[in-house]
């Protein structure tokens, strides 16, 4: 990545300006692909694009596609996402894409994915949302609010196999509400008073994951403390092992989350472990 998008992404609250609003109909998804394969010009990770109108799951779609390949799709109607919970279908109001990477340790994967989806999203609102947006980790993408539980306004799913991985993310985007059952655990940027283009997210989104799987562990764990809304908490967390309860310490991208427990510190890898509600 060269010095000058690196600064570009460093200043991307400047380049949108404060609470940017986009009054253009949005991007026709026949004009997806081209646009993308624009952006990936000289990324490090990524060099080729699939767009469909409609799939299941980005996921499924890029079981076969190729290392380097953005899937993504006007309409993903069976989404999922980490331990067979599923993703709502809202129709053509959400973001939803596959990253196909050659693989990493998962803690990594996760954090990079993470961090690059939280900074996408405080890119696009203006500088007083943007400082409520964070990481619930591993791969909840929340925003904070007054005397409430936060809202999740992403998701991450990573599935791995041999040297592939793939990095699906499902960001809410244009909804203006959502079914009575997650009406009060969901949001979207619409609803956060930002109106935008999905396809103008997912191009952000791209530059930012690029620039996260190159990162080195500290520099990625620097920007993933400035995100973390779990350190300091007392969490229950559900293991393979059983229930695990401690204050989280961090976050380490090479081995997962660090717990004080009773018994002393423990580790949880993200591939198998659920925060508990």
């Amino acid at each position: 990545m060269s010095a000058a998008h690196e600064n570009s992404l460093a200043n991307d609250h400047a380049s949108m300006g404060a609470h940017q609003t986009n009054s253009n109909p949005p991007t026709s998804i026949d004009r997806w692909r081209e646009s993308i394969q624009s952006t990936l010009a000289g990324l490090t990770h990524f060099n080729c694009a699939l767009v469909s109108d409609e799939t299941s799951s980005t996921q499924d779609a890029a079981a076969t596609s190729a290392l380097g390949c953005v899937v993504t799709t006007g309409r993903q109607i069976a989404g999922r996402g980490r331990l067979g919970n599923l993703w709502a279908d809202t129709g053509d109001q959400g973001l939803a894409a596959t990253f196909v990477v050659k693989s990493q340790t998962p803690d990594r994967l996760a954090m990079a994915a993470a961090v690059a989806t939280a900074s996408t999203l405080r890119a696009m609102v203006s500088h007083d949302v943007a400082a409520r947006i964070g990481v619930k980790w591993p791969n909840d993408i929340v925003v904070a609010r007054a005397g409430a539980a936060p809202q999740k306004i992403a998701g991450i799913l990573i599935e791995s196999k041999d040297d592939r991985s793939l990095i699906g993310i499902g960001i809410n985007v244009t909804q203006s509400s959502f079914a009575p059952e997650i009406a009060q655990r969901a949001i979207s940027l619409l609803q956060l008073g930002q109106e935008c283009d999905r396809l103008a997210v997912l191009l952000r989104l791209i530059q930012h994951l690029d620039h996260q799987l190159s990162a080195s562990n500290r520099v990625m764990e620097e920007d993933y403390q400035t995100l973390d809304r779990t350190a300091g908490l007392r969490l229950k967390f559900r293991t393979p092992q059983g229930v695990v309860e401690g204050v989280v310490l961090r976050c380490d991208p090479s081995i997962g989350l660090l717990v004080q427990t009773s018994q002393g510190v423990k580790t949880l890898p993200a591939a198998t472990t659920r925060v508990e509600p």
